[in-house]
């Protein structure tokens, strides 16, 4: 209970203090599609995605045909990420150059023609004039795999304009398009046209090559009877044909961290996507948007194992039992460590207050007691002496120290010789107002020397004269009263 409570409060602290360094949102750039294309749809929404999540910010002013100059501007470096169809990133995928995030939507392969049209399947083609999509779009790529896995020859117009104008004009005979059901608001409204269009389906056999030979390409699909029109149905029937995903991708040299960012704007928004890929608005979950995938950016895969990259690693960490232990062990000795820095800082900063309390307190015995003192203060400087060797004392903290009981030491040392001169010249006035007064008041001085003599002993007893001094002053006194009593004697 204590360790969990522990993690718990690591938890919640420390994804705080990370969160308070972030000063400035990460911008990512994406190249998507042109003005009212599915793509262009896509980011718009991408970066609705984002704007519900902190720390990143989506631009997008990439106009481009579509996938194939998505993937080309990805690969130059032009922009951090492109939608893609991914029958077109495959063979870059293959080469490890490209990485994938997320299926944002499934691309049918459409491909339209008159009602009234005598070609009933795509061998009906053969030699036909048929608009093939713009070269740099996704539609080009894959219309021309499509036509080269069957052994078809077309007569390719190379463009997405008035392609339903030159249909009706009879100057093709079908055009492709590639897309997600009902999401291209251009493609809806040319079928929403009162000219009758017919859709052509896709034979079984070539739709189970094309899954066998490109698997992380292509799928069986159905474009499900009336999707682009009720009445007339368009299509009239649910219509055989094969879908590849089209998915968000960047290269693997991206920030791992903006990788995950945008993955999970767009996972924790994942129904908004249901317009683009219809099956999200009946899933409880985003599993549909990483399903096929292959070659993941390891920012995407951690998002898909951990959630919101914001706190992903705490859920790893919690999951994780070694690494629990191996930072359980970095926090607490980081907290030890700074602990005992602290508590060590705080006691040499006592010894120093503690020291300088001492010495002033031995200051006012200077006057007074200079020996006492010196002694206690070179018992003092033996006593850190002593702790700088244990190691109780930091050797700065010592210096310190040092210099502040040196400082008051020789205070104390010349004190004890100004006072042992004084001692000493005083005596000598004495005895040599003694010489001159012997005759007249013999018996006077020799109360006045024994007077001396008990003072001198008060003095040694206090501290007030050292050992030398006085055993000096009272040989000179032993001297005068030899002299005085045997003068005294004399005299009887």
């Amino acid at each position: 209970m204590i360790k969990q409570s522990f993690i718990r409060c690591l938890i919640l602290i420390i994804p705080t203090f990370l969160g308070s360094c972030t000063t400035q949102n990460m911008v990512v750039s994406i190249s998507s599609g042109s003005s009212g294309s599915g793509y262009q749809r896509i980011s718009s929404q991408i970066k609705l995605s984002v704007d519900t999540i902190e720390q990143i910010d989506v631009t997008d002013n990439y106009n481009s045909q579509g996938s194939q100059q998505n993937l080309q501007r990805l690969l130059d470096k032009e922009v951090d990420f492109a939608i893609v169809q991914l029958d077109v990133a495959s063979e870059a995928m293959k080469q490890g150059k490209v990485n994938t995030l997320l299926v944002l939507t499934q691309e049918y392969l459409h491909i339209v023609t008159r009602e009234n049209s005598d070609i009933k399947t795509l061998a009906d083609l053969q030699g036909k004039p048929v608009i093939v999509g713009a070269e740099g779009s996704g539609i080009y790529f894959t219309a021309k795999r499509i036509f080269e896995a069957s052994n078809i020859a077309v007569m390719e117009v190379k463009s997405n304009e008035d392609r339903l104008k030159k249909l009706v004009n009879n100057e093709i005979d079908a055009f492709v398009y590639v897309g997600p059901l009902a999401t291209s608001e251009k493609f809806k409204q040319e079928l929403k046209q009162s000219v009758p269009l017919r859709f052509i389906p896709i034979d079984p056999s070539l739709i189970n090559y094309l899954t066998i030979q490109f698997p992380e390409s292509y799928q069986e699909a159905i474009i499900p009877q009336g999707t682009y029109k009720p009445l007339p149905k368009l299509p009239n029937q649910d219509l055989p044909t094969i879908s590849t995903p089209g998915a968000l991708i960047t290269r693997p040299d991206v920030n791992k961290r903006k990788v995950s960012l945008l993955t999970w704007a767009i996972i924790s928004n994942f129904r908004q996507y249901s317009p683009f890929y219809p099956e999200l608005a009946s899933q409880q979950d985003a599993k549909l948007l990483s399903e096929g995938l292959i070659y993941i950016h390891p920012g995407a895969q951690q998002v898909f194992n951990y959630g919101d990259p914001r706190v992903a690693w705490q859920r790893y960490l919690q999951e994780n039992k070694p690494l629990q232990a191996a930072f359980i062990m970095l926090v607490t000795t980081s907290s030890i460590g700074f602990l005992i820095r602290w508590w060590r800082k705080r006691k040499q900063n006592h010894l120093l207050k503690a020291n300088r309390q001492t010495i002033n307190e031995l200051r006012q015995l200077l006057d007074s007691n200079p020996q006492k003192a010196t002694e206690e203060i070179d018992n003092l400087r033996q006593k850190y002496r002593l702790m700088l060797i244990d190691g109780q004392v930091a050797p700065e903290v010592y210096e310190q120290i040092e210099k502040m009981t040196q400082i008051f030491s020789d205070q104390c040392q010349k004190w004890q010789e100004k006072q042992r001169e004084l001692s000493h010249h005083q005596i000598l006035q004495l005895i040599d107002g003694w010489s001159q007064q012997l005759p007249e008041g013999l018996m006077l001085k020799h109360e006045q020397l024994q007077y001396s003599h008990d003072q001198y002993k008060e003095m040694l007893r206090t501290g007030q004269l050292d050992l030398q001094t006085y055993l000096q002053m009272i040989q000179l006194t032993l001297v005068w009263t030899n002299l005085l009593s045997s003068n005294k004697v004399t005299r009887q």
